[in-house]
């Protein structure tokens, strides 16, 4: 079965249960909301903190957009993550092992689609946001780096959680993992690559790095690797769960 095949028949169901969901649809459209809120909400602030306390917030924009480009894809990834736990939930997961078209393929549609979307919320939300702006190719590589985040999402929510009830607890959990990188910016190299055992620390480096107009690609390529060994373990986990 090809891939477009796969994308006609799940894609619009995939769809429908997010319309159906008040909280996932919600969800989806929550990084805009924040974009938006950096926006107009982070300079005010930054000049309250300037007059009040004599405190310049300004160096610290691209510490807060480090945050956004995890956040954005993250959001992208628990909805994937939820249609994952309610598939499973009612045994349609199962039911695909024995019908014509690959698990396999199936899987990597489940994972490609947050990739892509979260791909093109991080490229948009990121210029809306215009806290700490980075060169457009930058931007290229660190929308790319940061929605790998969302498919880690997803399959963390699908392989740890028992059930949708458990999956919106361990959203509190998945994001406090995915925003701990952000710590690191206080910590001297080499001590800070330590954070790099976290997938998404690599795109939040990636932020910093661009701002300040240094080179990004090496970390480029070390926290691809990183993101990519993730996916693949969590996907792992994952089809040994449903095969059981």
């Amino acid at each position: 079965m090809r891939a477009i095949d796969i994308i006609r028949r799940v894609g619009p169901v995939d769809l429908r249960n997010v319309r159906r969901d008040d909280f996932l649809a919600w969800v989806i459209g929550l990084p805009f909301l924040i974009a938006l809120l950096f926006r107009f909400g982070v300079p005010p602030l930054s000049g309250w903190l300037a007059g009040s306390f004599d405190f310049d917030l300004t160096p610290y924009y691209p510490l807060i957009m480090s945050s956004f480009v995890v956040m954005a894809p993250s959001m992208v990834g628990m909805v994937t993550g939820f249609l994952l736990l309610d598939e499973r939930d009612d045994r349609i997961l199962t039911a695909l092992l024995v019908t014509p078209m690959p698990f396999g393929a199936y899987l990597s549609y489940k994972i490609t689609a947050p990739l892509v979307v979260g791909f093109v919320v991080t490229l948009a939300g990121y210029p809306i946001a215009g806290l700490a702006p980075i060169p457009f190719g930058d931007l290229l590589v660190v929308a790319l780096m940061g929605s790998l985040t969302g498919p880690v999402s997803a399959l963390f929510l699908a392989v740890t959680a028992d059930n949708k009830v458990s999956g919106f607890a361990l959203t509190k959990v998945l994001n406090t993992i995915n925003v701990l990188p952000i710590a690191a910016y206080f910590v001297a190299m080499p001590w800070q690559l330590f954070a790099g055992v976290v997938p998404a620390y690599w795109p939040i480096k990636l932020v910093w790095l661009s701002a300040s107009g240094q080179p990004i690609a090496g970390i480029a390529a070390a926290g691809f690797v990183v993101n990519v060994v993730a996916i693949i373990a969590f996907l792992r986990l994952f089809n040994s769960l449903i095969r059981r």
